[in-house]
């Protein structure tokens, strides 16, 4: 069988007791494997729609057979949909979904997770999570050992966006608990450059943020950084060009750089090799009837550019931008008003906002994708 032994059907194999018999398994575009087997095993399968065929199994004793079941109603179908629209067409025929001995982990064309105990929500995420590795770790090849923010980071932000949608979170920012594990980490002391080698952190806990958290949070800052077309155009070139061809940091900057037509370089050099903190402050503000001069601080070391949400007392909104001098451009999004940009030099930074209307609020960052360590100073009111 193309799939392997046991996915046909019921079979008996008759041997006898000094017979051997060789089972033959091939796969193409693999860098690893990895097989299952028990007796007990019961096995399901779920065609996906314009996807692959699900294969489930798990032991009915052990397991906790109403997740088995439940995830076949609608939430494998919409993991394999959103993906595809997302983060790019799974290549493969088939997948199989594999009650292991604990925790979960990857493997191309399949995943092994505990199969008993988890609520179905945590029991979906485990199967998401793992899942999408086959896009990373798996299809795109990258080097785990030497960027696992790449490999574990990416699969983190793709599960908690699929998550969003899959139960209905509702969430604008999905990945507000990476970012309090990063804050965390920032300011511990802890923190260790995203570009030492998995192997050698001097501390788990900075290998599980770094590498899972952290990772995500560079994916979801970067959208902050170039807007959201220029993200998804950028992160689903990624998976086109790169596939099969272990791609290091700088190959994927450079598809961002294309797709939003910025420099970029910058933000790896902040983001991967040093350890410096982001934070941004209003520090003044003065009104007259025409408007209002606002004075930003940057009083962290790494430079950003900043969005900043003025509310005026009838209710009306604006957003307006400063892009860092660095990007040599700024995110196109309609209807928010671009001004010069930020000197990376210069720690303070005044802008003017023209308006006869009483300003009632100023919020910088209000969708809370940059990682500002302190946020208490982001709101004038």
């Amino acid at each position: 069988e193309d799939v392997g032994f046991g996915y046909g059907g019921v079979k008996k194999v008759r041997l006898s007791k000094k017979e051997l018999r060789t089972w033959h398994f091939t796969a193409d575009k693999v860098h690893d494997f990895a097989f299952a087997a028990d007796p007990d095993y019961k096995h399901e399968q779920l065609q996906i729609e314009n996807g692959p065929l699900v294969h489930l199994l798990y032991d009915p004793k052990t397991a906790n057979r109403s997740n088995w079941v439940e995830i076949q109603n609608g939430y494998l179908q919409g993991y394999f949909d959103f993906m595809a629209r997302h983060f790019g067409k799974y290549p493969y025929d088939q997948f199989s979904l594999i009650q292991g001995g604990d925790g979960g982990m990857e493997y191309p064309m399949c995943t092994m997770m505990l199969g008993g105990g988890d609520g179905f929500e945590g029991f979906t995420g485990l199967f998401v999570h793992e899942a999408t590795h086959n896009w990373y770790y798996g299809v795109i090849g990258t080097n785990e050992a030497a960027y696992p923010w790449m490999d574990e980071g990416f699969t983190s932000y793709a599960e908690e966006e699929c998550m969003n949608l899959l139960f209905n979170r509702g969430k604008d920012n999905p990945h507000l608990g990476a970012y309090r594990a990063y804050v965390y980490l920032d300011t511990s002391g802890l923190r260790e450059p995203l570009s030492t080698p998995a192997d050698h952190f001097n501390y788990n806990r900075t290998y599980g943020i770094n590498s899972y958290s952290a990772g995500a949070l560079f994916l979801n800052q970067l959208e902050y950084i170039i807007g959201e077309d220029a993200f998804a155009r950028g992160i689903m070139r990624y998976w086109q060009k790169w596939q099969f061809k272990h791609p290091k940091p700088e190959d994927f900057l450079r598809i961002m750089e294309v797709a939003s037509d910025m420099e970029l370089d910058w933000y790896l050099s902040y983001f991967k090799d040093q350890v410096k903190s982001i934070n941004y402050g209003i520090a003044a503000v003065e009104s007259d009837k025409v408007g209002a001069q606002i004075t930003l601080e940057r009083i962290g070391l790494f430079p950003m550019p900043v969005d900043i949400l003025v509310t005026y007392e009838s209710g009306r909104e604006e957003l307006h931008n400063i892009p860092l001098m660095s990007m040599y451009g700024a995110k196109r999004q309609e209807g928010v008003e671009v001004h010069e940009p930020w000197p990376w030099t210069h720690p303070k930074y005044k802008v003017y906002i023209p308006s006869s209307e009483v300003i009632k609020r100023l919020e910088i960052d209000p969708s809370k994708r940059m990682l500002d360590i302190d946020r208490s100073n982001n709101i004038y009111e």
